[in-house]
């Protein structure tokens, strides 16, 4: 499979996947986040502001090789994946508030996205001489995100019972041709990755574990109610690999930033579906928050 055909298959599945979230959403989602404002702020905050900081930690920390530490970046700087909502149902999580956060952190990060992974790109000097500035390209990665998601909605408002019925094949769609990709994609670039896994590893897998846990603390810190808590935590350690192996090899052109995001699409769903079975036996008496 050719670059340039890969490259529109990952582009046709993020325009799915979007669209996807646009379907399961309406106006009253983002009016209902009025009403749960320090839920609100908490998940934001964490996604948009914490998250990149543990990202940059971790670069640092482990002295990742420049193409690594942006990626990482631009992993941190995604936001939440629609699989949360998934996990959320699973676990015993507000479905309704996830949806809402997802669709409110996903137009923001059309703007925060390019903004931190352009300051990544100059702070990790390497990357800043391998790869073009990501500020240029802000236009297109708000049409690649925010665009599908406009369509979306605007289908689930003028045919509401079409949209209730695409909305779970166009998922499982979206999902195959993810699956399809990201298997070319490695078989493609096999040798690279081979030799980056023992580089990035490591520092996935700690992202991983710190997005858990900092959701974990910061609900237990606030006393939010179990689905409330269950809700934030997989909302901020969910990210959508996507987003960030799309704007790596398309925009970028630099499988090698790719690498952490399609580790990461792996050691996700191992750990969230771990953390969630623990929080399950956790399930606290007398209305505490089980986490």
């Amino acid at each position: 499979m050719s670059t340039l055909v890969m490259m529109q298959l990952l582009l046709f599945a993020l325009a799915l996947v979007m669209a996807g979230l646009g379907l399961s959403l309406e106006m009253a989602d983002f009016r209902r986040l009025l009403t749960r404002k320090r839920a609100v702020a908490v998940a934001l905050g964490l996604q948009m502001v914490v998250l990149p900081l543990v990202a940059l930690a971790l670069a640092h920390t482990l002295e990742l090789s420049a193409p690594f530490a942006v990626g990482l970046m631009l992993l941190a700087a995604t936001p939440g994946s629609i699989s949360a909502n998934l996990y959320s149902h699973l676990f015993g999580g507000s479905v309704a508030l996830n949806l809402s956060l997802t669709g409110l952190n996903t137009l923001l990060c059309a703007i925060s996205l390019p903004l931190v992974a352009g300051w990544s790109l100059e702070h990790f000097a390497d990357a800043s001489h391998s790869v073009p500035s990501l500020f240029g390209k802000v236009a297109e990665i708000i049409a690649v995100i925010v665009v599908p998601v406009t369509v979306g909605m605007a289908v689930r408002m003028l045919a509401p019972a079409f949209a209730r019925r695409a909305e779970k094949p166009m998922r499982l769609v979206s999902a195959s041709v993810l699956v399809i990709f990201v298997v070319a994609a490695i078989a493609k670039e096999w040798e690279a990755l081979v030799l980056g896994f023992g580089q990035v590893g490591g520092a996935v897998m700690a992202f991983n574990v710190a997005c858990l846990s900092i959701g974990y603390v910061v609900c237990r810190a606030f006393a939010f109610d179990r689905p409330t808590a269950i809700t934030i935590t997989f909302q901020v350690s969910i990210h959508n690999a996507v987003t960030a192996i799309y704007i790596a090899m398309s925009i970028l052109g630099n499988p090698l930033i790719a690498l952490p995001a399609a580790v990461y699409s792996v050691t996700m769903n191992l750990l969230a579906g771990a953390f969630g079975f623990w929080v399950a036996r956790r399930a606290a008496p007398r209305g505490i928050p089980a986490l």
